[in-house]
């Protein structure tokens, strides 16, 4: 028997189709450009980072700074990005938590210095490579 719901997206209260994890994946997979966010000093804060996936793990560089010490201070973290287009009204979001850490094997960081993303800004700054351990993986369709 063919279950006729199989291919049917699973919407919120709102009508908003839920992404399932696979999908936030693939779409995390082809971004270049996300947001990440964290505490620092009671406040929180968002900015805007080039970023790469490494398994599972969202990853950006860094030069000494705020993200920095977040990572190795191992803070909870999250990071979003999104796509959208305003003719038809249609969009995406995926947001992943977790905590970010700083990678430092030596093997792992030769490995992302080729194949890992490149900061817009910058790059010659920007040596330190973090990464988002996730907990977490959601994302949203705005559907036509």
């Amino acid at each position: 028997m063919v279950d006729d719901n199989a291919h049917e997206p699973l919407l919120d209260s709102f009508g908003v189709e839920i992404l399932n994890p696979e999908e936030c994946l693939r779409l995390l997979e082809e971004a270049s450009i996300g947001r990440i966010a964290y505490v620092e000093a009671g406040d929180v804060v968002i900015l805007p980072i080039n970023i790469g996936m490494w398994g599972r793990s969202v990853v950006f560089r860094t030069a000494p700074g705020s993200k920095l010490e977040a990572a190795v201070m191992g803070k909870p973290s999250s990071v979003e990005i999104d796509g959208f287009d305003e003719e038809t009204r249609t969009g995406w979001s995926v947001l992943v938590k977790g905590s970010i850490d700083t990678i430092t094997d030596a093997q792992d960081v030769a490995h992302l210095d080729k194949s890992g993303p490149r900061p817009w800004s910058r790059p010659d700054l920007r040596h330190n490579w973090v990464r988002l351990l996730p907990n977490e993986i959601t994302g949203r369709r705005i559907l036509p």
